[in-house]
């Protein structure tokens, strides 16, 4: 639990207007509002036939992993083994790793993860990779399940053809030590398109190439049982495409500024809404009588839109920056700067870097303070 200034916020679970006393500046969840994104996604997810591996490098909390598996998700998907280790320390299973990794302790440590009950899925990327995850899993008296990384558009890690992935399965299924699974391939380039139909077409390509690499693989004899990727911008695409058998979404769950202007439902309005917030405080006035707030870089990841602010449920501006610890609200027009003590709910221009700066997550639920939880992977980006 949080030994700063924070842990006074302790004190307040439970009481009612708690919400509005909070130390700051304070990461929160909005009960009511990720409940209701944790709902709606495995409903669509439900409806469509396809399974959710939501992606714990949205909130690296162990308390909203378990909802989402509550709510039927087939495991928990991770982007980098501190991460995955810490969420398996905390009780969560299964895990899955969605990058390749190059050190080889890592990878033994992966596999002793797995031979102390983690029910662990890795991908792959070359040949190499293939054989330290074998022989990391022979060691330690293991079994590890294992994915063709496939990159269908992104640029980042993957294969590209047909008969690289083909080859890489052929590998891994010859391996003791390791079970061959199937296939990724993450579209991150069509998460943020912000028109349907140009995010249709971006995913539409991407899924073709995906497409060709699972024909190439079921008729060499290795038809993938899981074929993972997508993400929150693309989710409902590819519940229509029927391609994926299961769907990585992360942001889902709290929504950011980034995703605000993305079209999910083809102008239907808004699929999920925001339940992050960060609470910050007016602290003073400066010369030109504008609010100052205790929250700045250090408590929002800026690489996003600026945030929304809202007193008392009421949006009365936007935050800018003036420095690491501290932001300056803009109000709107016919907006007055609130008074010093003055509590104010921002959105956030990046979830998932912005949940990586704190070490716990304050729950409430309408006027209350419900619950603090940690986020165990905070700061594991190793």
């Amino acid at each position: 639990m949080n030994k700063g200034v924070g842990a006074l916020n302790v004190g307040l679970i439970g009481i009612a207007g708690s919400r509005a006393t909070l130390e700051t500046p304070a990461l929160l969840l909005d009960a009511t509002a990720f409940e209701r994104n944790v709902a709606t996604l495995a409903a669509l997810a439900n409806e469509a036939g396809i399974g959710l591996r939501p992606h714990a490098k949205t909130h690296k909390c162990a308390s909203i992993a378990k909802a989402q598996l509550a709510a039927g998700a087939l495991g928990i998907a991770c982007a980098k083994p501190g991460e995955l280790l810490a969420l398996f320390e905390a009780g969560i299973n299964p895990l899955m790793l969605t990058a390749p990794v190059a050190s080889p302790r890592k990878i033994l440590r992966l596999a002793q993860a797995a031979a102390l009950g983690c029910e662990l899925t890795v991908v792959v990327d070359r040949a190499g990779l293939v054989a330290d995850f074998a022989a990391a899993a022979r060691a330690s008296g293991t079994t590890i399940a294992v994915l063709v990384d496939c990159d269908t558009g992104l640029g980042r890690t993957g294969v590209t053809t047909p008969e690289e992935a083909v080859a890489l399965a052929r590998m891994i299924a010859s391996e003791a030590g390791l079970n061959y699974a199937g296939v990724q391939a993450y579209a991150g380039h069509a998460q943020h398109v912000h028109s349907q139909d140009e995010r249709r077409r971006v995913n539409g390509a991407a899924n073709e190439r995906l497409a060709a690499i699972v024909a190439a693989l079921a008729k060499a004899g290795f038809a993938p049982k899981i074929v993972t990727g997508g993400g929150t911008g693309s989710h409902a695409l590819d519940f229509q495409d029927q391609l994926l058998t299961e769907v990585q979404a992360g942001s889902y769950v709290f929504m950011d500024e980034g995703y605000r202007p993305v079209d999910l439902d083809a102008g239907n309005g808004p699929v999920f809404d925001f339940s992050m917030f960060v609470a910050v405080t007016v602290i003073a006035h400066n010369s030109k009588g504008e609010a100052i707030t205790d929250g700045g870089s250090k408590s929002f990841a800026i690489d996003g839109p600026q945030p929304r602010a809202f007193l008392d449920g009421k949006e009365i501006g936007i935050i800018v920056w003036v420095g690491d610890e501290f932001g300056k609200l803009v109000p709107h027009e016919g907006v007055s700067p609130p008074p010093v003590g003055s509590h104010i709910e921002c959105t956030v221009p990046h979830c998932d870097p912005t949940a990586n700066l704190h070490d716990v997550i304050h729950l409430v639920r309408r006027d209350r303070l419900e619950a603090i939880w940690p986020i165990e992977g905070r700061g594991r980006s190793d």
